[in-house]
């Protein structure tokens, strides 16, 4: 397959042997390093020693060997440039390949392109290592391009073109949205290599029955061949495609194949037993994880992670078993992915989260998150705020998920005011909880918020350069702009319209700012193609006529003023019980919550007023005396006639 020749590609490595042969190759080579004689090319001896043991995959050893003879190593640095770029890639020696490459290959794929092949001829081993770092660490946008290149600067025959083509089409499996000049429906019968890396792609599009016809064309082209391995890499693929489309009972059959005939420490074995737990509901109560943990075996998924796991890849299969771990109450060390440090911090909050209820846990972890964001909206502060929004709505507590995801924007805000000093991982924070807090707002009816947070984002927005900014920010911005059209706020809607379609191709856009009504047949051609039935599965709801009932704002209120009814009845309630248990007739007193001194009723006794000193409290009856207000006509007539 295109995965397993991409050592192949390497013209250099041409030691044509049998493994037996290669670790003869290595022990003579290491005898000759070993002694250092002058008469001999070391750098050709070292060189053949690289190759033999990446024919072995011992790239551990090779990495040993370049520290241990640093100064062969340096001095024929040319000589074994190639051998040693492969090897870190193989160990993910990240800074270390990223060095030696930018001193090997200064310039971008970008300035290569420009460039004819006989100038790139000479690092277009290099050009390989590269494009398969890239895909190994998510950078899909620079292995298209690159393989891109390899392929159509090829007239020279230099490299296979049908492994060019496969490698072309791997990174589209990793990111759909890629273009790719030739059609994936059209290709020759010729190669069943072509054809499973077209079905990837076809599954990474969603368009599963299209990917099925084309893993079974290439399923018994493989048979024909007898390659085991490949043959083993395709079944795999397609139970999982059938796994999609809710074919259980063949994709269990193809997995339990795998399972039964392979390894189980081999990557295709590991991988098929994961998927088959897929299919089982897990019990926090009832399921023994520790068993799940043992036969999914970690350690042997630890072991291979450098050599057949993309980044990607690897990120999803440690998710699944952090989550094991979670749930079987086991410690989780704090380490670089944000997922491991937020639930390393969830655990030691929440003493056990199976029996620990929501209540509880949405209690600890708001005050905790607060704590967080008060320190500085950096570091995993993000992953922990989401987990414990999602446990406030868990519990329907709106108000402190609003208030958390408010507190955090406003942190961030205050810190870097401008999007000119915020990083994208700001950014996309920023994003995230935009798309919380309008929802958010939307549930509990607050429209104030969302207009004031609607009209800071616009600030934002008049300070950004869009155009050089990537896919998905474009998306929050015609969000937000649709967002703005809800508001009824056409101006801002519109000026966010105007420079999002200078980025991207919209229809609906371009009818919006042209001001012209819309029919129903032009709107029947823009929503051609739409899966409606997909887009509310996949949790859209669709447009209805808006309704008091139907309505989530005024669902949000009608409940509220259940609860006050419930409120008011329960206190009469109470009201009735005391007045029935004391025997208390006619209406209650409303000062009977009051000191006896302070009614209205309190007459003193002879005793208590002749015992009050000068100063001291006086009857009711003298108060009242006092009280101009209350004194009568005929006194102020009295008054009257005196000053005559």
């Amino acid at each position: 397959m295109a995965n397993e020749s991409l050592t192949q590609l390497l013209s250099q490595l041409n030691v044509q042997s049998t493994k037996d042969e290669f670790a003869k190759v290595e022990q003579t080579c290491m005898n000759v390093l070993n002694n250092g004689s002058s008469s001999v090319d070391l750098g050709a001896v070292l060189k053949a020693y690289l190759v033999a043991s990446i024919k072995q995959d011992k790239y551990d050893q090779g990495f040993r060997i370049l520290s241990e003879k640093k100064e062969i190593a340096e001095r024929y640095g040319d000589q074994i440039a190639l051998e040693k770029l492969y090897i870190y890639y193989k160990l993910n020696e990240t800074r270390k390949f990223e060095e030696l490459y930018s001193e090997l290959v200064p310039q971008s794929i970008d300035a290569i392109a420009d460039k004819s092949e006989i100038e790139t001829l000479s690092i277009r081993g290099f050009l390989h290592v590269r494009a398969q770092f890239c895909y190994k660490n998510g950078l899909y946008d620079e292995t298209q391009k690159i393989y891109h290149y390899l392929a159509s600067h090829n007239s020279r025959g230099t490299d296979n073109d049908l492994e060019l083509q496969c490698n072309e089409r791997v990174p589209l499996a990793a990111n759909a949205s890629l273009a790719l000049d030739t059609d994936i429906s059209t290709v020759s019968e010729e190669s069943y290599d072509l054809l499973y890396n077209n079905s990837m792609i076809l599954s990474a599009r969603g368009e599963y029955e299209q990917a099925i016809e084309l893993l079974k064309r290439a399923g018994e082209m493989a048979v024909k061949d007898g390659y085991e391995s490949d043959i083993n890499a395709i079944e795999l693929q397609l139970s999982f495609v059938y796994q999609m489309v809710g074919n259980t009972k063949q994709s269990k059959e193809l997995l339990d194949k795998l399972i039964s005939k392979l390894d189980k420490n081999s990557p295709i074995a590991l991988l098929a037993n994961m998927n088959k737990k897929a299919f089982i509901n897990f019990s926090k109560y009832k399921t023994n994880l520790n068993l799940v943990l043992r036969e999914l075996n970690p350690e042997a998924l630890n072991g291979i992670n450098k050599q057949h796991f993309t980044q990607e890849q690897w990120s999803a299969i440690n998710r699944n078993l952090l989550f094991l771990h979670l749930f079987n109450s086991d410690s989780i060390q704090s380490k670089s992915s944000l997922l491991s440090r937020t639930l390393h911090n969830y655990r030691k909050i929440v003493n056990n989260m199976n029996f620990e209820s929501y209540e509880s846990q949405a209690k600890k972890l708001y005050h905790q998150a607060l704590k967080m964001i008060e320190s500085g909206p950096n570091g995993s502060v993000i992953g922990f705020l989401l987990l414990t929004i999602q446990l406030q709505v868990i519990e329907k507590q709106w108000d402190n998920a609003i208030r958390l995801g408010e507190r955090f924007l406003n942190r961030l805000w205050e810190r870097r005011p401008t999007p000119e000093i915020q990083s994208s991982s700001d950014r996309e924070n920023i994003q995230a909880i935009c798309y919380i807090l309008l929802e958010l707002y939307k549930i509990t009816g607050r429209n104030n918020s969302k207009t004031i947070l609607l009209n800071h984002l616009m600030k934002d927005f008049s300070l950004l350069n869009l155009s050089a900014q990537a896919s998905s920010e474009i998306s929050f911005w015609k969000h937000i702009a649709f967002e703005h059209l809800e508001q009824t706020d056409l101006k801002n809607a519109k000026s966010l319209f105007e420079k999002v379609s200078k980025c991207c191709s919209d229809r609906l856009i371009n009818k919006i700012l042209s001001d012209e009504d819309l029919d129903a047949e032009e709107g029947a051609q823009i929503t051609q193609g739409v899966d409606v039935e997909a887009v509310i599965a996949a949790g859209v709801k669709p447009l209805e006529p808006t309704k008091a009932s139907n309505n989530v704002a005024n669902l949000f209120m009608v409940k509220k003023v259940r609860a006050d009814r419930v409120r008011d009845r329960k206190k009469r309630e109470r009201l009735a019980r005391f007045i029935k248990h004391h025997g208390i007739k006619g209406t209650l007193d409303p000062e009977r919550w009051l000191p006896k001194k302070d009614r209205t009723s309190y007459r003193p006794k002879k005793r208590q007023l002749a015992k009050q000193t000068q100063g001291g409290a006086v009857s009711k009856k003298a108060e009242q005396a006092l009280d101009i207000s209350k004194k009568t006509a005929k006194s102020s007539k009295k008054a009257k006639n005196r000053k005559k």
